[in-house]
């Protein structure tokens, strides 16, 4: 085991990295094929009291989510992917931790990133807490790259 631990490994430099763009095109795609997007009557929201109500609670949200839950991840494919990605940078964090010369804590900011859609249930919609974390695994994955770059 402390072999593969010090040995130079290309999967602790690239592999949160790879991970994270893959996963971010497949829960783009998942989201383009499983959402919805409400299109308001104005002249009707205009005249009718109870369309404008009914129109102002979804709006409230956003006009654009995914099917479910508005809160929180109810999607098996979207919890299996974060939780894989998590798993990943902690496995990724352990390896490069036992390496003198490549220790890091950005993979951390990237498991931090795969867990706020899974953690974090706001008021709003959960697209916000998808970009979020995303944002967050980008960057982490980005300086993952450069910091394991001796490994």
């Amino acid at each position: 085991m402390k072999k593969f631990i010090n040995k130079p490994n290309i999967f602790k430099r690239w592999g949160i990295f790879l991970y994270s763009i893959l996963s971010l095109i497949l829960t783009i795609i998942y989201i383009i094929f499983n959402h919805t997007f409400f299109k308001v009557n104005w002249t009707r929201y205009d005249t009718d009291g109870t369309y404008r109500g009914k129109v102002d609670e979804i709006l409230k949200h956003g006009v654009f989510w995914i099917n479910g839950n508005l809160t929180a991840i109810s999607s098996p494919f979207l919890i299996f992917l974060l939780s894989v990605g998590a798993i990943l940078s902690l496995v990724i964090f352990y390896l490069a931790w036992h390496n003198i010369s490549t220790r890091t804590w950005t993979p951390i900011l990237c498991f931090i990133g795969f867990l706020v859609p899974l953690i974090v249930h706001g008021d709003g919609n959960i697209l916000k807490t998808l970009i979020i974390g995303y944002i967050f695994i980008i960057i982490g994955a980005s300086f993952s790259v450069q910091a394991l770059r001796f490994s």
